[in-house]
């Protein structure tokens, strides 16, 4: 008999009408993927294959109700849309899964730009956007009952069309948070002050869609279980406002309002939503399942969060991008082949006009439709003799797929052991996912048979002496030494932090550059108790970092005390601190250390040396443009897939 691993997890429930095969949702995500108002061939792959991944249910990021509610490219509710939604649901139904779609109204955060009538944006109260400038209607009685009937609309059409459920969102600062919060809610009528009183129109929403949709329906909740600040809403508040939306809801999930703490960073603990679940579960007010969403990465916690009762599922968004196989891998014992979500937010920042949806250890994402791999890495046509030259990120990542694909692999590492510049996270306190990451891929390299030369110097001891029909060389890259300041021999690069933290004396550190690799490494030495100071010649601290993950930077940055000076033009290393200047005036930063972080440069020699000795020579990551892992993983998984 077989002896599930996840007991708990994988244990089956009853909502209404809904037969969920786990505990597993997978979560709203992948918002712009539309043209002219219809989902793409790509979002209605990327759906299939959380489902064929194993997840319960799979839910379509956020569409938006009604005019003056877009926050994002309108998916339009049309008659011409219904065998395309339909197609969307049926792709989902044929592994197993159930269908969701999340309903959303972004009241005061509406974007002008994705609405038809920009004076339709409104909002609890009258007031200007300071993000988006827009103005703020406060909404009367008769945009509240239209309102309303928007979102019974919009589930009385998806359900229509196929899909199971519908998830309506209560959380992340749209509309119908806004009215929960006494932040947003300003109301002195009878929907604002009392808590009593600012849950009355989300309540009136979810009866309004339950009347609708019928008694034998199910419907789901997003809800934001606290909002994490003195003069918000809180979790007693959240159990007030479930005690009465579960005679309209079957099922609840609970994120939080915080920015930082629904799109955590890898700075943030795991399961950081978890506290609130449990707290609502043991008031023992609340008889719907009650799931929990954030940072749940790995299935042991995902099962420990179930078995102890702290919430009785789990709606997951980035590790199953990362992996949308993670509940099959998990449910047949194969957790050590989940490929671990490092919460980099690489996904998050890049949902939008300007890119490809991104994900740094997922190459197929969002490709699923044009490539369709179905979830395994193709066999190749014909077996090739293949040399990775390098062992970090991207030459890890060429072998383990070249091995997947049936080649003969040798993969020559110049260091002691694998991992690239990928090991600073053996030493540091923080990167704790992107060294579950760094080890998933030596693990790989292990598991595929992949001959190993470490100490190896492949134009001498590998090419000279077998022949190759590829050689992919990832030869990394190298610090930029700053020779253009004065001293600079006083100072080390700043992974001196983690590879020789005897360069380091006790006492006060200067970083002269505040990119992410010299902010990042503060943050480690100020998390281990040192006094740090981060000096930037711009005027702006981690510019190459983006977005959401900007933000939870930022505010650890804060929270660890590091003193950042930016638009700091830095003159001299001296033996007891760095002469800089700010605003036209000398200044001294005093420190026992320094160290450099102004950028990285491409290692490319060898691919110089090496591209006469195979028919196909390719250079990938680092080596061929500095960059993220996001390059590093990419480049070395097509390059394979070329082979």
């Amino acid at each position: 008999m077989y002896i599930q691993p996840y007991p708990n997890l994988f244990k089956p429930l009853n909502v209404r009408n809904l037969k969920l095969k786990n505990r597993i949702i997978s979560a709203p995500n992948m918002l712009f993927q539309t043209v002219d108002g219809r989902p793409n061939d790509y979002y209605i792959s990327y759906l299939e294959h959380k489902a064929r991944g194993g997840a319960s249910i799979v839910t379509l990021g956020e569409a938006n109700v009604c005019d003056g509610g877009n926050h994002t490219p309108g998916m339009e509710m049309t008659h011409d849309n219904r065998s395309l939604y339909g197609e969307m649901a049926a792709a989902i139904h044929e592994h197993g899964a159930y269908a969701s779609v999340e309903l959303t109204h972004g009241g005061m955060n509406a974007r002008p730009q994705f609405n038809l009538d920009p004076g339709l944006i409104m909002g609890p109260s009258e007031l200007q956007n300071p993000m988006t400038g827009a103005r703020v209607k406060a909404m009367t009685p008769e945009d509240m009952e239209r309102v309303a009937n928007a979102f019974a609309d919009a589930a009385e059409y998806y359900l229509t069309v196929g899909f199971d459920t519908v998830l309506l969102h209560v959380a992340h600062g749209w509309l119908l948070t806004q009215f929960l919060s006494p932040l947003t809610n300003r109301r002195t009528d009878e929907y604002g002050g009392s808590f009593e009183n600012r849950m009355k129109f989300p309540l009136r929403v979810l009866r309004t869609v339950r009347e609708r949709v019928g008694q034998n329906q199910a419907l789901t909740m997003r809800l934001s279980g606290s909002e994490r600040r003195p003069d918000g809403f809180t979790t007693q508040d959240i159990i007030t406002f479930l005690e009465r939306a579960q005679e309209y809801v079957d099922l609840t999930e609970i994120s939080s309002e915080d920015l930082t703490w629904f799109f955590a960073t890898t700075y943030m603990p795991h399961c950081q939503n978890a506290p609130l679940a449990e707290e609502i579960k043991k008031s023992g007010k609340v008889t719907i399942p009650v799931y929990t969403v954030g940072s749940i990465v790995r299935p042991e916690e995902a099962e420990e969060i179930i078995a102890t009762g702290r919430a009785d599922g789990v709606s997951m968004s980035r590790a199953l991008i990362a992996d949308p196989y993670w509940p099959k891998k998990a449910a047949t014992g194969r957790a050590d082949e989940i490929t671990p979500c490092l919460r980099c937010l690489n996904c998050t920042d890049s949902d939008n006009f300007n890119r490809h949806l991104v994900c740094s250890v997922n190459p197929l994402l969002g490709r699923e439709a044009r490539l369709g791999f179905g979830g395994g890495t193709p066999k190749a046509r014909e077996k090739a003799r293949v040399l990775v030259v390098g062992g970090g990120p991207a030459g890890m990542t060429a072998a383990i797929t070249a091995a997947g694909r049936g080649h003969e692999v040798t993969l020559a590492e110049r260091g002691e052991r694998l991992g690239g510049w990928l090991k600073f996270t053996d030493a540091d306190s923080l990167k704790n996912d992107l060294r579950r990451y760094k080890d998933f891929l030596v693990r790989g390299v292990k598991d595929a048979g992949i001959r190993v030369l470490l100490n190896a110097s492949p134009d001498g001891d590998c090419v000279d002496r077998s022949s190759y029909d590829h050689i992919i060389v990832a030869t990394g890259s190298v610090p930029v030494v700053p020779t253009f300041i004065k001293g600079y021999e006083k100072a080390a690069h700043a992974t001196a932090a983690y590879f020789a933290p005897e360069r380091i004396r006790d006492g006060a550190v200067v970083i002269i550059g505040g990119g992410l690799v010299g902010v990042e490494t503060a943050l480690h030495l100020a998390n281990t108790g040192r006094s740090v100071t981060v000096l930037e010649a711009r005027d702006e601290l981690a510019a190459d970092a983006k977005g959401c993950y900007k933000m939870g930077l930022m505010r650890k940055v804060f929270e660890s005390g590091i003193v950042a000076i930016t638009g700091a033009g830095v003159k001299e290393i001296l033996d007891g601190g760095v002469r800089y200047e700010k605003d036209g005036k000398e200044m001294e930063a005093p420190a026992e250390s320094v160290l450099y972080a102004v950028g990285m440069r491409s290692d490319d020699a060898l691919y110089y040396d090496l591209y006469t000795k195979a028919p196909f020579v390719t250079l990938v990551g680092d080596a061929k443009r500095v960059g993220k892992v996001d390059g590093a993983v990419h480049s070395g998984y097509f390059a394979a897939m070329d082979i």
